[in-house]
């Protein structure tokens, strides 16, 4: 009987996959372009998109996932993996996001003594990506690098509301954010938004951050116990924020302006 078994499918827009070590590179793109368009991936749909047995797809996976490429979400599902979300700081570092940030944070948490985050979208959720803490405070709050907030978050109603206006692709099946959109709109109108948390007593302040095309990069915000973080989007805190995200974006396109805020 003649063999269908077909051959490892040709790359979308284009890329040729060659033999030996530049064939085991396009199969690794393949793999992470399939799971830039889903939640999660498996074994199944990873051998059908390489066109390879089950065997050899799990190599590819199981090699992935070593290298930090791929996690596994569940016993048969992968995601991203810790690399790519390091990769992608870089790739924000390299835009010059992160090393302007850090002194404008500094400067707003000196100011208004609260907890500054300034998180990046990893596809499906915000990810933190630099912390300044207050430390004027006994009792603050403390947010480790590289925490994924969830849908409940100020940040990712800043990223969901100015989601045709980001500089990320919004992956399929990424949780919701936990907002209506009369909320979303407000959130564009005033280009802040609140987050209480009756759970945790935790509440963030949050606006965006776009670099020079007007592309939405990241979303700085003030984080805290809530009693300390006043509500409104003319608060002293929501101010700072509005004013120290106007000063990265500037300083994007001018990384010598060191106009005062």
């Amino acid at each position: 009987m003649t063999s269908t078994s077909r051959g490892p499918r040709a790359a979308a827009d284009g890329l040729e996959i060659a033999s030996g070590d530049l064939q085991v590179v396009a199969r690794v793109v393949q793999l992470l372009r399939l799971l830039a368009g889903h939640d999660t991936i498996d074994l199944v749909s990873a051998a059908e998109e390489l066109g390879v047995g089950k065997s050899t797809a799990h190599r590819y996976l199981a090699s992935m996932e070593n290298h930090g490429l791929l996690q596994r979400r569940d016993r048969n599902q992968y995601e991203f993996g810790v690399l790519l979300a390091e990769l992608g700081t870089m790739a924000l570092s390299r835009l010059g996001v992160l090393d302007l940030a850090g002194p404008v944070m500094e400067d707003i948490c000196d100011r208004v003594r609260l907890t500054i985050v300034l998180s990046v979208w990893n596809g499906t959720a915000p990810v933190v990506a630099q912390v300044r803490e207050d430390t004027s405070r006994t009792a603050h709050v403390s947010i480790a690098v590289g925490s994924q907030l969830g849908p409940d978050a100020a940040q990712t109603m800043v990223f969901w509301a100015f989601r045709d206006e980001s500089y990320y692709r919004f992956r399929e099946g990424a949780p919701p954010v936990n907002a209506t959109e009369a909320e979303l709109d407000e959130v564009r109108r005033t280009g802040v938004a609140f987050r209480g948390s009756p759970h945790n007593g935790i509440s963030a302040v949050a606006t965006a951050v776009r670099d020079q095309n007007g592309q939405v990069v990241a979303t700085l915000a003030a984080v805290d116990i809530a009693q300390f973080v006043p509500e409104g989007t003319d608060s002293e805190v929501a101010r700072a924020l509005l004013s120290g995200a106007e000063t990265i974006s500037r300083r994007m396109v001018s990384p010598l302006d060191t106009t005062a805020d």
